[in-house]
């Protein structure tokens, strides 16, 4: 898909979360910001990885609308973190495959930049 028409399907995406059309919107951003991706093999683990972790940070925020740059940035994160996975998988002295690869992969938490300090602890500078 070419960049002009990923961001037609961006547009329509952010309309649709205006409208409180969250599932629709939902849709329009993986369609959007996964073909802004380049040089990735989409493969199915790739994808329901990318849409379940884009799911998990749009939940997670006081509005379902992205921006361009912060859908991209996001984007970036879950390819960086598929891709760290995929190299701990293949460094493991193990032979992990199917459900368990699965299961570690259900199990990665990204830690989106937005979101707030969770064990209580402030940084002081």
């Amino acid at each position: 898909m070419d960049n002009a028409l990923s961001i037609v399907i961006y547009k329509e995406g952010s309309r649709e979360a205006r409208n409180n059309e969250l599932d629709a919107a939902f849709e329009s951003y993986v369609d959007a910001f996964l073909s802004r991706l380049s040089g990735v093999e989409m493969t199915l683990e790739f994808v329901s990885f990318y849409r379940y972790q884009l799911y998990s940070y749009l939940k997670a925020k006081p509005v379902f609308i992205l921006s361009l740059p912060e859908g991209d940035m996001i984007s970036d994160l879950i390819l960086q973190s598929y891709e760290d996975f995929l190299s701990a998988i293949d460094g493991s002295p193990f032979n992990i495959t199917g459900e368990g690869r699965t299961n570690l992969l259900e199990s990665v938490r990204i830690p989106f930049p937005w979101q707030s300090d969770t064990d209580g602890e402030k940084d002081i500078l």
